[in-house]
């Protein structure tokens, strides 16, 4: 069959259902200038989301589904690989003996293998090796290596959301999130590494339909268990190589890799080996297995230790711990932590095992403060005692942060037990349950980025508090916290873990301040997914309880939330008498500045959609005043839009081109491709107005492709005229022909983010000053 493109495909399909292009664009949501751009291929490139609505609307079967999807064009590689975030930590320490086995990966992957999965024990090295690999293989991959640490992970149903996420797609967190991010990857060569994936099984299954249908997909997974799906090629990791039983000098023991790494760990902390100390050196690296992780351990303590002497100790638990169907190398390991852990004083263990109760690591200060709290452990005596374990290669410290390797974080778990465990994790709870309430206040204020940068970082502690204290009995906690975390969700996108939290929450007694609480949070997710019946019924369940409890915080936030419904309802009557009422409470409660400034924007928007321009300004503008003098960015992005809105709409375009080069240059610190993309067309609209069409053809094609990247475009209370976009294409099509304009429409579409922008403010004029003091958005917040 030979291969279509995406509109001959798509009219195809439309004539098998026996619909009109006009039926078809009614089904779909779409406008019949749409569907017939689509099948005519001026059209080139259809948004994910759109396709999805075609599929949908024809009901088409899952092959044609696929076929429809692969049709879309591939956009154009970079031409040099991308720099990509990673979660990974590895130790700058030289690799030791894993030469062929890099080879070997490499090799298998340039082979054509698209899903390869490291398998080995825990502390065979097999992070090292992936990572080692994914940087010999970097050059093949023009959209760059994505790696991930999925330790921290808890759930397997939030990886696509997690990838997604890293690969800049807003509004991740969703049922869909699988669709958005295989439509992403089909057009990319990328390589995607996914570190300690053996307790996300479930997801593998995900994680093979990825690889088979991207075909510029690679992907290189460590785990203890292999995936056990189609076209997945096992890699087993052994041990490193071991030198003979009986060697008698350094030499030899140097020659094998467990010898070479052994006596490198020992001359790192400081330790000098005699000749006569070769045979007990020898046996150690057999007795460690082979296991980098256990020779790590072990010979962090031959700064104290001879080797005969550690021998010795490791003799007494070498056959202790550890399930006999185990195999042998993990019962070592085992042993190996057993034996760690026995070499510990009473204080050492302690803290030890109560580093258990946290996720993906933890700053002194909560470490400290659960330690007092929870154990008794004054907190002065904390750092010492981490530092004594960081000596102990058991602890990491990484900046203003100690943490642990995952086997020896699972250990410490398995040892904190009982009612200590339920005693530390209260304290762990109150810990993170008062900086989550700090972080809620420094939202809105000038240093919210740096609020946002420090939940991020610890985000698995927070979740994992809720998660218990709502597992001990304890709502209140979980809801308070939920209730302080919900911006941070919503500016994150993940909006199901928001919901999830939420409506936990809410099946348990709470009281009244909690519960109109956590109904305003449930209502902002439900909002923000879409489901805006669900967000009202929350926002007015919120504004019953906080009425009888005088709550001025909960009812001004609760009534701008129902405008923002009527709002997205069409009922602008309605939406100005609750954006009123939310504006009313919220100047009488101080607290609640930020509702203050939102509701006289929403108002303003109010405005703009009744055809009131110069009345929306003024409305905008004092929500602008009350953002800027608290350094509110989130406020500011919404604000300037839809001040650019009004000023085209009073056909002032110096002062619209004003807003959005402000627009554009907050978008570009920011990284928000969603909204950058709104401004970009805004900026078409102008730039067509003073007749450059070859900009405004490329500015176009430059906002299709952040929308195709982001994959939605998120900010559904913007309401631009879609008139003035239309114009400006139809103009520049007039002008330049259909050919010069697609081309241009297409050079757009190819332009990172930063390339877009340095488009749009050339020549835009002064970049204004206020954008110095302007914060950071990742997307408009509701209430």
């Amino acid at each position: 069959m030979p291969v279509q493109t995406f509109g001959g495909l798509l009219r195809t399909l439309r004539e098998r259902a026996g619909l009109t292009q006009q039926e078809l664009a009614e089904r779909a949501g779409l406008t019949p200038h749409a569907v017939s751009s689509l099948e005519r291929g001026t059209r080139t490139r259809p948004y994910p989301h759109t396709v999805r609505s075609l599929a949908d609307a024809l009901g088409a079967t899952e092959s044609d589904r696929v076929a429809l999807i692969a049709a879309v064009p591939r956009r154009k590689p970079a031409a040099e690989p991308l720099a990509r975030p990673s979660t990974l930590v590895i130790p700058p320490t030289p690799l030791f003996g894993r030469d062929d086995d890099i080879a070997a990966v490499a090799d298998l992957l340039r082979s054509g293998a698209r899903l390869v999965t490291l398998t080995g024990p825990g502390g065979v090295g097999k992070t090292r090796l992936a990572a080692a690999a994914s940087d010999v293989l970097a050059g093949l991959f023009p959209d760059g290596v994505l790696q991930f640490s999925l330790a921290p992970l808890a759930d397997a149903s939030a990886l696509m959301a997690t990838i997604g996420r890293a690969l800049g797609l807003v509004g991740i967190d969703a049922p869909d999130a699988y669709d958005l991010v295989a439509a992403q990857l089909r057009t990319s060569r990328l390589l995607l590494l996914l570190d300690n994936f053996e307790h996300l099984l479930s997801a593998a299954v995900q994680v093979g339909q990825l690889a088979a249908e991207c075909p510029g997909l690679t992907v290189l997974v460590s785990s203890r268990s292999p995936l056990r799906v189609r076209a997945e090629h096992e890699y087993v990791v052994e041990p490193l190589g071991l030198p003979a039983r009986d060697a008698t000098t350094v030499e030899e023991l140097r020659a094998h890799p467990a010898g070479a790494l052994l006596l490198d760990r020992a001359r790192s902390v400081g330790a000098r080996l005699a000749v006569n100390d070769v045979p007990a050196t020898a046996e150690l690296c057999y007795r460690l297995a082979g296991l980098p992780l256990a020779i790590e351990l072990a010979t962090a303590q031959l700064r104290l230790l001879s080797p005969s002497a550690l021998l010795g100790r490791l003799e007494a638990t070498s056959t202790a711990s550890g399930a006999r169907d185990l195999p042998e190398r993990q019962r070592t390991m085992r042993a190996t932590l057993d034996w760690s852990y026995s070499l510990l004083d009473h204080g050492q263990q302690r803290l030890f095992t109560l580093l258990g109760a946290f996720r993906g690591g933890a700053t002194l200060e909560a470490i400290e403060a659960v330690a007092e709290a929870g154990d008794e452990i004054a907190a002065h005596d904390v750092l010492g005692i981490l530092h004594e374990l960081a000596g102990h290669s058991l602890v990491r410290v990484r900046s203003d942060r100690f943490d642990m390797l995952e086997p020896i974080a699972q250990y410490a778990r398995s040892r904190l037990v009982g009612d200590r465990a339920a005693r530390i994790g209260r304290a762990h709870a109150r810990v993170y349950l008062d900086l989550s309430e700090q972080a809620a206040a420094g939202y809105e204020r000038a240093d919210q980025v740096d609020w946002l940068a420090r939940i991020e970082e610890e985000e698995a502690n927070i979740l994992v508090a809720v998660d218990r204290s709502l597992d001990a009995d304890d709502p209140r906690t979980a809801a308070r916290i939920t209730w302080f975390m919900w911006l941070y969700w919503w500016l994150r996108g993940q909006l199901s873990v928001g919901r999830r939290l939420a409506d936990r929450c809410l099946a348990t007694d709470l009281p009244p301040w909690e519960r109109s609480r956590v109904y305003l949070a449930g209502a902002t997710m439900s909002y923000a997914d879409g489901d805006h019946a669900t967000a009202a019924s929350c926002w007015a369940e919120a504004d019953h309880i906080a009425s009888g409890q005088d709550d001025l915080e909960v009812r001004s936030k609760a009534r701008a939330g129902t405008g923002l419904a009527a709002l997205a309802a069409g009922d602008l009557d309605a939406a100005e008498d609750r954006f009123r009422a939310g504006l009313h409470y919220a100047l009488q409660d101080h607290s609640s500045p930020w509702t203050a400034s939102l509701s006289h924007v929403w108002l303003g928007t109010v405005h703009l959609l009744r055809g009131t321009p110069a009345a929306a300004v003024s409305e905008i503008e004092r929500g602008l005043h009350l953002a800027r003098a608290r350094g509110d960015r989130l406020s500011t992005y919404v604000a300037l839009y839809n001040l650019s809105q009004a000023a085209l709409a009073l056909g002032n375009y110096d002062l619209a081109r004003t807003h959005v080069v402000e627009g554009i240059a907050l978008s570009q610190e920011t990284r928000d491709l969603a909204n950058l993309a709104y401004f970009i067309e805004t900026l078409a609209v102008v730039e067509s107005k003073e007749g450059s069409h070859l900009r405004v053809a490329t500015l176009l094609g430059a906002a299709a492709g952040l929308r195709e990247t982001v994959g939605a475009d998120v900010y559904a209370y913007y309401h631009p005229d879609q008139s003035l976009r239309a114009s400006a294409e139809k103009a520049a099509r007039a002008v330049m022909g259909d050919h010069a304009h697609d081309q241009a429409l297409d050079a757009g579409r190819t332009l990172d983010a930063a390339a877009v922008a340095e488009l749009a403010i050339r020549d835009a004029g002064r970049r204004p000053s206020s954008t110095r003091a302007c914060p950071q958005n990742s997307r408009q917040p509701t209430l």
